[in-house]
């Protein structure tokens, strides 16, 4: 069990990953996050010609392939044994860009970022050099210095980086091009991270003074206008994207994941401003001066015990006074974020784990991807590690190829398994993946609201005249089912994303860490509160929980020392 220091601790260590986990990060896709991607798919091919005649593609965010075509080389062989005297000076310099490229993606997937930064700002001047600024190659060349800067934490710097390459981008290749659509994408993600990352700060995740001087100050509004202009670059990378590769591609399906994502924010944000505004107008202020009164409450430490209360019924309040413009926006979001996942999992491409996963564990004892395959290899770990890890994946895959093997002939409860059902059982590319682990957090959020309304109504219920009670607990039951879907559902998403990401990527990529992360706290269902004695038939998993939270822990190779211990040894 994970003892309360390191707990305590782990909030500074996920934010180390530059992946906020709450509500509505926007997580990464296949196309934006993986390193090691299809040269065929995704290269630049650089010839000579100008730039109106080149043909390209690009990822979205990860760091750009370019892929050289030597002209004249009708003989690949003797031009490989022939010396570097007989090359030209064209074909050195495009071959130090390509060895530069391999060095990028080798920094950017150990997560050693401000290597990867000085290698992308190389790489930019010998790209702007050979082949001058109107060209597709430079843009890219800025989207890897925008995407390092990014991931250090250097927002303005990344933001002139990445509205440069859009810029030549619109004007080499078009504004209804997808490497335009994929620029705006990445300017999209870029203000969502943004407004994540102080976000999860001002919720009280960082734990370390002296990083608060440094860290970007945002006002309430200043979010407001981060999240509007996401909204606004997502939506028209989404319309170009759906003219131009259709609504089955993945990058087309990210889009329209990554705008239901921050529309849906934009109504959460518009609540939650409501609940916690510090002046007379904020919701759970107004109520626990209401309760101190009726309840004549003199004692601060007293008053702590009706907080919970107060929070439901400032919940309540701001879910029925919901404008109809954000409950619309809301439905669209969810329609985006179904969408997006059915379009996901109904047309899979690009990398799969061909099996989907067909079982959630019910209990902490059961590894959370039965039926796993074998992952990918974290090259980023030193071979007597990667050969321990790929031990115990081994000897782990054979216990639940048992434990499935044996559930074919048996009862399916007598293994505490339960099948996963509906678009979750469909989902094996990191693109399905990430479209469900949005919905997800969509259907976490919209739990903790519907669990504070209940609580709030639950409260209320002996105050209603005797002839009204019946109707009133009728309609809590419709609640208490419709809660307990919605967080079904959930999980079974989060299993799902995780079943696939966990094998594909290596256990500290922020994506794996991120649905860990959720999937621990949708299980650690709280024991007090909005829940307590509602029998909702969500059951809470904190075994599971905790075990989810030391696979995070150990992906960092975090460990847990004696505080007082080490004090007194210093």
């Amino acid at each position: 069990m994970m003892s309360a220091a390191v707990a305590k601790r782990l909030p500074t260590l996920l934010r180390a990953t530059k992946s906020p986990f709450i509500a509505f990060q926007l997580h990464r896709t296949s196309s934006s996050l993986s390193i090691q991607q299809s040269n065929n798919a995704l290269s630049h091919h650089i010839t000579h010609k100008s730039p109106q005649h080149s043909q390209h593609r690009l990822s979205s965010s990860s760091p750009i392939d370019i892929t050289v075509t030597k002209s004249n080389n009708n003989n690949s062989e003797s031009n490989n044994n022939s010396s570097n005297s007989n090359k030209s000076h064209d074909q050195i310099t495009e071959e130090s860009i390509l060895a530069l490229q391999s060095e990028l993606r080798t920094h950017h997937r150990c997560a050693n970022y401000t290597s990867a930064l000085s290698t992308a700002s190389i790489l930019l001047e010998k790209t702007t050099s050979h082949f001058g600024i109107l060209h597709p190659a430079t843009a890219s060349a800025y989207n890897n210095l925008g995407l390092m800067n990014k991931c250090l934490g250097q927002y303005t710097e990344a933001k002139e980086a990445y509205e440069e390459s859009l810029r030549i981008y619109g004007e080499v290749c078009g504004k209804d091009h997808g490497s335009y659509a994929a620029a705006l994408s990445n300017l999209g993600m870029l203000e969502r991270s943004r407004v994540m990352e102080v976000d999860d700060d001002d919720n009280g995740n960082n734990t370390d003074e002296e990083e608060d001087d440094t860290k970007e100050k945002l006002t309430t509004l200043d979010k407001l206008q981060l999240n509007e202009s996401s909204i606004e670059y997502f939506d028209e990378a989404y319309r170009i994207r759906l003219a131009e590769l259709g609504p089955t591609h993945p990058h087309t399906i990210s889009s329209r994941s990554q705008l239901g994502s921050a529309m849906a924010y934009a109504v959460i944000m518009e609540r939650r401003n409501k609940l916690l505004s510090s002046n007379s107008s904020g919701l759970i202020e107004n109520e626990l001066r209401s309760m101190k009164h009726a309840l004549s409450v003199e004692s601060e430490e007293e008053m702590e015990k009706h907080v919970p209360l107060a929070v439901a019924r400032a919940a309540s309040k701001s879910m029925e006074g919901t404008s109809r413009l954000s409950l619309r926006r809301w439905d669209a979001a969810e329609e985006h974020l179904r969408g997006a996942l059915r379009s996901a999992v109904e047309n899979p491409r690009g990398e799969s784990v061909g099996r989907p996963l067909e079982y959630l564990p019910n209990d902490g004892n059961v590894a959370s991807s039965i039926g796993a395959g074998k992952g990918k290899k974290d090259r980023s770990l030193p071979k007597k590690d990667r050969r321990k890890a790929a031990k115990e994946a081994k000897r782990e895959q054979r216990a639940n190829n048992a434990l499935l093997q044996s559930d074919t002939t048996g009862d399916e409860s007598s293994h505490n398994l339960i099948a996963i059902q509906g678009a979750a059982a469909k989902v094996s590319t990191l693109s399905a993946a990430t479209a469900a682990q949005n919905l997800a957090v969509f259907l976490k959020n919209y739990s903790d609201w519907l669990q504070l309304t209940l609580m709030d109504r639950a409260s209320k219920i002996e105050t209603l005249p005797e002839e009204e009670q019946p109707k009133e607990k009728d309609r809590q039951e419709q609640q208490m089912m419709e809660l307990t879907v919605n967080v079904k559902e959930a999980r079974h998403l989060y299993e799902a994303a995780l079943h696939v990401r966990s094998q594909l990527l290596p256990p500290h990529h922020p994506d794996v860490v991120a649905t860990k992360f959720s999937l621990a706290e949708l299980l650690d269902v709280p024991k007090e509160g909005a829940v307590a004695g509602m029998g909702i038939g969500v059951e809470a998993n904190s075994v599971r929980a905790n075990a989810l939270r030391e696979e995070i822990l150990a992906a960092y190779n975090v460990e847990e020392r004696d505080v007082d211990a080490t004090a007194a040894s210093n």
